[in-house]
């Protein structure tokens, strides 16, 4: 790590804020990191890491989950298994409106990133991760910064750490953001309810039947899927039906020895 600071007590909420996860991000990340050093916790625990620069691979992709620096992520997220949990990104000015734009649902499977103000973006983390390695009630969240990043946009990140910081679940921070964000998290609210009633019951479905199905290629894995789209009628697009794909292999990668939150 190029950075790693533990803040609070074992027991009680387990929080973990992660920065640098592909590419050269940590050069800005750490920054940020940093900065969030002071943060108060109010009960349980927060895990500051700045992991070191590594290749750039989307986490859109699900070989990152198979790459060196995706298995240290997950290894992180394993260990802490924590209920409250952010990836600090960072972006260039030219791929604002790729991270915003109104169609990346259709066009990359998960919904635009919102913007707080002051050029810093939230939403959910890739549903690689999301579907595997969080609870459905969890705040699993990417944090996009622009990758020169102005003192407000600091302050907006650390305005909004400390938020995390100081809460026990998600209800207890999306009510403290509603006061802030409230339309921002009206939309947030949205993208929720739609993942939470279409790919993550599909997925929930596709990892039941799976055992009981004879899968012995991808395409008899296709083939379980589409069936569990049709009988569920389940609202997902194609890029979508490729992330159940990914997200049952990346399920059966690491459910060998640790794939979901222990009880």
């Amino acid at each position: 790590m190029d950075f790693f600071k533990r803040i609070g007590v074992n027991k009680g909420t387990s929080r973990l804020f992660v920065g640098g996860i592909h590419g050269k991000e940590s050069l800005t990340t750490i920054r940020i990191i940093e900065a969030a050093n002071d943060i108060q916790v109010t009960e349980g625990y927060l895990e500051l890491c700045n992991m070191p620069p590594s290749p750039y691979l989307s986490t859109l992709n699900p070989l990152y989950y198979l790459s060196l620096a995706g298995s240290r992520l997950i290894d992180l997220v394993m260990k802490n298994q924590p209920s409250i949990y952010l990836e600090i990104h960072c972006y260039r000015p030219d791929n604002y409106p790729k991270l915003t734009r109104e169609d990346r649902k259709e066009v990359f499977g998960v919904p635009g990133l919102v913007e707080l103000e002051n050029g810093v973006l939230i939403g959910s983390i890739s549903p690689f991760a999301r579907s595997n390695f969080f609870d459905l009630n969890d705040f699993p969240f990417t944090l996009e910064v622009p990758c020169d990043p102005s003192s407000k946009s600091l302050q907006t990140c650390i305005s909004f750490m400390e938020i995390l910081a100081g809460s026990s679940n998600r209800l207890e921070i999306m009510e403290k953001l509603k006061k802030i964000y409230p339309e921002q998290v009206e939309r947030l609210d949205n993208y929720f309810k739609d993942y939470s009633l279409n790919f993550h019951l599909a997925f929930q479905e596709i990892k039941q039947r799976a055992p009981e199905t004879d899968l012995k290629d991808f395409n008899d894995l296709n083939e379980l899927i589409v069936d569990v789209i049709e009988k569920g009628n389940f609202k997902v697009n194609p890029k979508q039906i490729k992330q159940l794909e990914g997200a049952f292999l990346i399920f059966n990668e690491y459910n060998s020895f640790k794939c979901n939150k222990r009880p």
